[in-house]
């Protein structure tokens, strides 16, 4: 499985578990993928203060301060997935 389909399955869960909206959702993954905020907000074709404002808002739901924080959480999805994802 490609890293990229692994992150889309993991995101489907964590969209559910965390109740982010589609747009979250988008944006926690090019987050995860190492993408900043200008390049979410050229992506997503939104201003990069919204892009800001969804990033702190999936922030606040998955109870994390800082996007630094992001690797560390991913890890621990991961491994709570594991029993209740086929990976």
């Amino acid at each position: 499985m490609t890293e990229n389909r692994l992150l889309d399955k993991l995101m489907i869960g964590v969209s559910e578990k965390y109740s982010l909206t589609p747009q979250e959702s988008k944006v926690l993954s090019m987050l995860l993928q190492g993408y900043s905020i200008p390049q979410v907000a050229v992506h997503l074709e939104v201003s990069p203060y919204t892009a800001e404002k969804h990033s702190q808002t999936v922030l606040r739901k998955l109870n994390i301060m800082y996007k630094r924080e992001l690797p560390f959480w991913l890890l621990k999805e991961m491994e709570t997935a594991k029993g209740m994802v086929n990976i």
